[in-house]
């Protein structure tokens, strides 16, 4: 919201609102592909707080609902969302998505700094296109600069094409308003998320979506924009939306700037489909939007997602430090990251010492998928999807560190890694890739990524492969 204030505390809302089964009223014609990664950004405002947004919450949410479902893409960020019952009544109509919202207790330090009274940040997503792998609120010792609203990141894994790769989405609300405190907020927050991307993610997919609330060519303000710390970085990041600024295309219902924005990691702007970004003018198909709706425009970006690539089997999880003292329930866990199915007839499992196991023939791992190799079948916990005995009997992975290596049958390795013994310092706790089925991730300790102390057959969050 362009008036917004930081972080600001509505009444108690999360009576139920009321339900119209009715069919809602207006068509918006769709805007995403079923061979394309559809990005959104929308400030709902004030969803579900009609003291200080549109008045009809009924109304906002049908038609919030005809905008999601009718354009009809794969993951929205969205800003301002104060009714918990609101959002809640809104993704269950949603049929084929499911949501996040920055206080929910699957996010890590969500409910420590949004309160169910105040805007939250959110994602909605497409469950047939993208899973959660982890959900979290960032830069929290910058919620003076980010207004009391840090920002939302949500690590996906997203299947398009055949082929499933692992993207960053962040959420973000900037500080709103021209003042020169205001401005400097949105300065300081822009460095420091610069400065935690540049960290954390420096050969990631990344999408920062949201509303930064300024432009790109100068400042609401009249200063320089705060986001030339991007702008200037053309080898790290691009901006998708600059297209808007430089077409003078408001984001507004109210014109004036572009001040909500897609914002793109290096690994990502390849992928931008030339022409695809747009302010997408619901109020075209929506009577009476600005008061009945939002004050903001969805923004809209798409992605060419690469058609089926070769099979890729790889080591994602090890437990070398088997619970208890039984060797038994030692495992190596296996996940083909490629795009299409793995014949694994003849491969080898090996330690540094010697083959440990050897796939039987017919032995196939569909894409996405895992297969974990206990040192016995009887070490297998029940439930345990998609596992089997080693041919050995025996995995023989050393606790003081050891070396795990996967081959094919003509014995050329797909996939190795030396571990040390501070990751087999635990009993039952494994390590696991960062992030989780990562192409080129370090391991670390299963505990370091979720609170369980192993995950065999499943995503380290616990959710199916």
């Amino acid at each position: 919201m362009i008036i917004g204030a930081p972080a600001c505390v509505a009444p108690d809302l999360e009576e139920e609102a009321s339900v119209d089964t009715a069919t809602f009223a207006y068509t918006v014609p769709a805007k995403g592909t079923a061979t394309t990664l559809d990005v959104a950004a929308w400030n709902l405002e004030w969803f579900g707080d009609t003291s200080r947004g549109p008045s009809n919450d009924t109304l906002q949410r049908q038609n919030a609902y005809d905008v999601i479902s009718g354009a009809d893409l794969d993951l929205w960020g969205v800003e301002e969302i104060v009714s918990v019952s609101q959002w809640n009544t809104l993704k269950s109509q949603l049929v084929g998505y499911a949501g996040i919202l920055s206080n929910d207790p699957i996010v890590t330090n969500g409910a420590s700094y949004y309160t169910t009274s105040e805007q939250k940040l959110g994602l909605l997503y497409k469950t047939s296109v993208a899973t959660v792998q982890s959900a979290r609120v960032i830069l929290t010792a910058y919620d003076y600069e980010f207004a009391g609203r840090p920002p939302l990141e949500v690590k996906l894994s997203v299947t398009l094409n055949g082929t499933t790769e692992n993207v960053v989405v962040i959420v973000l609300h900037m500080k709103a308003l021209a003042d020169s405190a205001s401005y400097l907020r949105r300065v300081d927050a822009s460095a420091a998320l610069k400065s935690y991307l540049d960290t954390t993610y420096p050969t990631q997919k990344v999408f920062v979506i949201g509303d930064f609330n300024d432009d790109l060519d100068k400042s609401i303000s009249g200063n320089a924009t705060p986001y030339a710390n991007y702008l200037a970085d053309t080898a790290d990041y691009h901006f998708a939306t600059k297209a808007l600024t430089d077409a003078n295309i408001s984001s507004t219902s109210s014109g004036g700037a572009t001040i909500d924005h897609h914002l793109l990691t290096n690994e990502l702007a390849l992928a931008l489909i030339p022409g695809s970004v747009e302010a997408y003018r619901v109020s075209e198909f929506i009577p009476s939007y600005a008061s009945t709706t939002s004050d903001h425009f969805p923004i809209l970006s798409r992605y060419t997602w690469a058609a089926a690539k070769p099979a890729q089997v790889v080591i994602n999880e090890i437990c070398a430090n088997e619970p208890g003292s039984s060797v038994v329930g030692e495992f190596i866990e296996l996940v083909n990251i490629g795009g299409s199915p793995a014949t694994l007839d003849g491969w080898t499992l090996s330690d540094s010492t010697s083959i440990r196991h050897t796939f039987a023939a017919g032995t196939t791992l569909a894409p996405g998928k895992s297969l974990v190799i206990f040192g016995t079948a009887a070490g297998i916990p029940a439930g345990t999807p998609n596992a089997l005995g080693s041919s050995t009997s025996n995995l023989g992975l050393a606790n003081g560190g050891d070396a795990v290596y996967l081959r094919d049958a003509a014995s050329t390795t797909k996939d190795s890694f030396s571990y040390p013994a501070s990751l087999a310092a635990v009993d039952g706790v494994s390590m696991n890739r960062n992030p989780d089925a990562a192409e080129n991730a370090s391991f670390v300790l299963h505990t370091t990524l979720v609170a369980a102390s192993s995950s065999p057959g499943t995503r380290a969050n616990g959710a199916a492969f």
